[in-house]
Parts: C-alpha cells; sequence; structure tokens
C-alpha cells in the first residue's frame, strides 16, 4: 500500500497534489470528477465520496484533489490522506480473456481493478497534423502541467481550430485560460502550423 509522502500546493489555489511513495496506478493517467459515474475503480469512488472533493486526476507518482471552494482543506486532507493509504489495488495476473471483453470470462476480470483510463478519442479531419501537434504537446506542454498537477487532453481537430480539456489541477486554474493557454498557442502556431487556434472547453 502506498503512503502519501506530501501534499503540495499547485497554482490552482483548489486543487492540491499527494504524492505517493509507490504508484497505484499504471499505464494513462485516470481522471473522475463528480456528477460522472465512476466504473471499476473504488478509490476513484471513495474519493469523490468525500465531502468537498470535486474533481481526481491520478498518476503514477500522485493524485491531485480539487475541492469546492466552500470546503477548507483541513476537512479533505485527512479523509483522503486515510483512503489513499488504506487502498489495496486488487491485481488479475495471468488470466486469459477468451470470452471476449463481453462475455463471462471479461466481466469477472473486469470486477478487479481497472488498469487504465480508456483513450480520449479524437475527432479530426488532419490526422498528420493532429499527429505533430501531440508530439509538440508531449514534448513541451504536458510534462510541466504534471508537475502542476495536471494534464491535457485534445478533444478536436477541425479546420485548424484546435479544443484541448485540461484536467486535475488546471481544469480550474485561473491561468489555464490565460497564460498557459497563450503559450500553447504561439507553440503551436510557431512550431507546426500558424494558422492553428486552441480553444477549451470545461
Amino acid at each position: 500500500m502506498p503512503n502519501v509522502t506530501a501534499v503540495m500546493s499547485t497554482p490552482n489555489p483548489l486543487a492540491n497534489k499527494f504524492m505517493l511513495d509507490a504508484p497505484l496506478y499504471t499505464g494513462a493517467p485516470r481522471h473522475f470528477s463528480a456528477g460522472v459515474a465512476v466504473v471499476g475503480d473504488t478509490l476513484g469512488e471513495s474519493l469523490l465520496a468525500v465531502p468537498g472533493v470535486v474533481d481526481i486526476y491520478c498518476t503514477g507518482g500522485f493524485i491531485t484533489i480539487t475541492r469546492d471552494p466552500g470546503t477548507p482543506w483541513s476537512a479533505i486532507e485527512p479523509a483522503v490522506t486515510e483512503l489513499i493509504e488504506g487502498h489495496k489495488a486488487r491485481r488479475v495476473i495471468g488470466i486469459a480473456n477468451p470470452a471476449g471483453p463481453g462475455g463471462a470470462a471479461g466481466a469477472a476480470i473486469g470486477a478487479g481493478e481497472a488498469v487504465a483510463e480508456e483513450p480520449v478519442e479524437v475527432e479530426a479531419d488532419d490526422a498528420e497534423l493532429l499527429m505533430r501537434i501531440n508530439q509538440i504537446l508531449d514534448e513541451h506542454i504536458r510534462p510541466f502541467l504534471d508537475q502542476d498537477g495536471g494534464g491535457l487532453d485534445v478533444v478536436k481537430l477541425k479546420e485548424f481550430t484546435l479544443t484541448v480539456r485540461y484536467k486535475g489541477a488546471c481544469g480550474g486554474c485561473p491561468s489555464s485560460s490565460t497564460g498557459t493557454l497563450f503559450a500553447i498557442n504561439n507553440l503551436l502556431q510557431n512550431y507546426v502550423d500558424d494558422r492553428l487556434l486552441v480553444e477549451p472547453i470545461y
């Protein structure tokens, strides 16, 4: 079971990073929000049940918790830490799934802890341009957002308008719609195509 080694603030005053000494999750980061059903993840479900927690962003090294403005950290931090440190992920090792995703065997395997968030399906009218955009984001943007407890998904690329969605601490951060967005826009215009325009959705 992991331990929370530190709780760090982020540029978003409503989000804190809970640093872990061992990974809870492998694969792609996971993102859970209040009001959206959590399927196959007991920790995500438990954390969202903590009063005041509205958003969770999970990676191997940390979990970012975003709180409701009306709930102080003093009411959230102890409960979140206890849930993280008490969580033991269930594992299924060496079991094939002959029935496929929809079969009975698939249902049995799915009863354990989910392994990763489903990839975001991107609507794009230019696959090559999208690939170049993601390469620049992976090299120059996503590592810095990760340090701040957040992330970024590309949602759509249509007629040189790139729609993105912030996750974790970046989701409600004031700079995500100003400074960060301006930096992403300039970077992509300079390194990919000067016709690109970046628009966030929340």
